[in-house]
């Protein structure tokens, strides 16, 4: 009882703020946000702390490492993390020090999502849906050690295996809050990958004026390779509905011609 009690001040320290708590956490996305909304500002010493000292990244993974796995507590911190994606992980990392604590803090997260419920799964999208700062370039990465594409991969694929898994039975209502969630989160990813359709092509096509056209393909695949989030995608099938499918299947044949996938397939 006494560590819980060390465990909740300093959280308390941290002035994170606690998720919304209606029915076990399973408010609505409007709930959320009107909860969420002012409040945000009180995550200034928790962003302090962890984005300016690879020390405080290093005392948030083995802070997460000492909570019980599944308590509120892990919930509230992984919901500052997922808030704040664009200050944790889209800034460039020139010190090795501070790079791997980045890459243990998003390590460390993964592992916690891949012990959560299905709506402490959607508190930690809602809060990527809600936060109020713009998707960084890196946001939805596919680079192997991209933390953000880390944290955003575990949630959809605990979610995926508690959906499918037989052995739960959510009430509908749970899985209707988790749908209407990730229809907002899916709508921000497309967003992602259209607009940076149209930037690259546009990019290439001031820079190399009079090209040839074989040229101007090859560079586009290249580009494209690096920054369409495939294993994003990848995992956000299961959740998908037909309408999302099928502008995601008409956006594929869009971008197919300039090798966009890079030799991948979404499955």
């Amino acid at each position: 009882r006494q560590r819980q009690m060390i465990l909740e001040s300093l959280a308390a320290l941290l002035q994170l703020v606690d998720p919304p708590r209606g029915n076990n956490g399973s408010g609505s996305l409007e709930t959320s946000a009107h909860i969420m909304g002012d409040d945000r500002k009180d995550d200034f010493v928790f962003l302090r702390l962890v984005v300016s000292l690879s020390k405080g990244r290093k005392m948030v993974c083995r802070y997460l490492k000492l909570l019980p796995q599944g308590s509120l507590l892990v919930q509230i911190v992984c919901i500052a993390v997922f808030r704040h994606l664009r200050f944790l992980f889209g800034l460039p990392q020139t010190d090795p020090n501070a790079a791997r604590a980045t890459t243990e803090l998003a390590e460390t997260v993964a592992n916690c999502v891949s012990r959560m419920n299905l709506n402490s799964l959607r508190a930690c999208l809602a809060a990527v849906v809600l936060s109020p700062e713009p998707p960084p370039s890196r946001l939805f990465a596919s680079g192997p050690n991209d933390g953000a594409s880390l944290v955003l991969k575990s949630v959809l694929n605990r979610a995926t295996g508690l959906l499918t898994d037989s052995g739960f039975a959510f009430p509908l209502e749970d899985r209707a809050m988790w749908q209407a969630t990730f229809d907002h989160f899916f709508h921000l990813l497309y967003k992602f990958c259209t607009n940076k359709f149209d930037s690259i092509l546009r990019s290439l096509a001031m820079s190399s004026s009079g090209g040839h056209s074989l040229s101007i393909n090859a560079m586009a695949a290249e580009a494209m390779t690096k920054e369409m989030p495939i294993e994003l995608l990848r995992s956000s099938l299961p959740h998908m509905n037909e309408h999302q499918r099928k502008s995601l299947l008409e956006f594929t044949q869009r971008s197919v011609a300039f090798g966009a996938t890079g030799g991948q397939t979404l499955g």
